[in-house]
């Protein structure tokens, strides 16, 4: 029984993308996993999933993900910016290379396909970003999808990804990165309490010039008027201490704008690996846009343990 539905989904991963349909899309791994039921479980469940998504948005209909193995987490995600926002898979033929998802230890947790182009397709005239934007979508160890975000300019995550091959860090800079796609899709998805998580519980207080309590109230109040909340994520730096290597400065600007306001501002973190297994963020503050160089939040602002 095991053979036959391997033969199957194998013949099924090789069908090309018009025989799935007017909406069909097919991903092929063209390399970064090696051939077996993983990679073809990778295959067939994004491109279910990207199928459904064009079926969804030719129809104006939720998206159906019956027959895909998908965990609550993408299910969410994916949920939530549908509500605020349709999509088309620009490509019916996708060829990607597939990434290993590391934890901050260097060991694969899981596997992630990136720059899959997408087509915006707005409800109303709310939306105010790019009409083109990329994809990743995260896999587990057996190929299920566990995630799904909008990704970073693509050629700022491969500068950062060489420097992390320079320092010999790569897998702390990657979980890092993944991180800013995270809280990038928050706004997406209007996950307030993802936000609001970045800034409690620290070790340490950083004086916020602009008012984490005011900052996330206000917020609050746009994510719950607006349809929907344009992102734009740019200047992301990480730094590693140099005399205690296991804490990283991360700095990035955002800037979110919806049809009748705008906001954003510089967030700077510092992030702990100290448990290598249990990486967190000691101190994190949020100052306005237009700061000078000379005034912004560093490591060296930071008294560490």
């Amino acid at each position: 029984m095991k053979h036959i539905l391997m033969t199957f989904l194998s013949l099924w991963v090789m069908l090309p993308a018009t025989m799935l349909g007017q909406d069909g899309v097919k991903l092929e791994i063209s390399d970064g996993i090696e051939v077996g039921s993983v990679k073809s479980s990778i295959e067939r469940n994004a491109s279910l999933l990207m199928t459904a998504i064009n079926q969804a948005e030719r129809k104006c209909s939720d998206v159906n993900f019956q027959g895909i193995d998908i965990g609550n987490q993408a299910l969410q995600s994916i949920g939530m910016m549908w509500e605020n926002v349709h999509f088309h898979i620009v490509d019916s033929d996708i060829v990607e290379h597939c990434f290993r998802v590391k934890d901050s230890k260097g060991a694969t947790v899981g596997y992630q396909v990136r720059h899959i182009a997408i087509q915006m397709k707005p409800l109303n005239d709310s939306y105010q970003g790019d009409l083109t934007q990329k994809i990743c979508i995260n896999f587990n160890r057996d190929g299920r999808i566990s995630g799904f975000y909008i990704a970073m300019d693509e050629g700022l995550y491969n500068r950062l990804t060489q420097e992390g091959k320079r320092f010999d860090d790569l897998d702390r800079r990657m979980f890092l990165l993944n991180w800013v796609e995270l809280y990038r899709s928050a706004y997406d998805t209007k996950d307030i309490s993802f936000i609001e998580k970045v800034f409690t519980g620290n070790d340490h207080a950083l004086i916020d010039s602009i008012g984490s309590n005011l900052y996330f109230s206000y917020l609050k109040r746009v994510f719950e008027k607006s349809d929907y909340i344009n992102v734009k994520i740019s200047d992301v730096s990480i730094v590693r201490h140099g005399v205690k290597p296991n804490y990283y400065g991360v700095a990035l600007k955002h800037e979110w704008f919806t049809k009748y306001c705008s906001n954003g501002g510089i967030l700077f973190m510092v992030w702990d690996f100290t448990d290598d297994n249990a990486p967190c963020v000691v101190a994190s503050t949020i100052q306005p846009i237009r700061t000078d160089e000379k005034d912004l939040f560093n490591l060296n602002n930071i008294r560490l343990r």
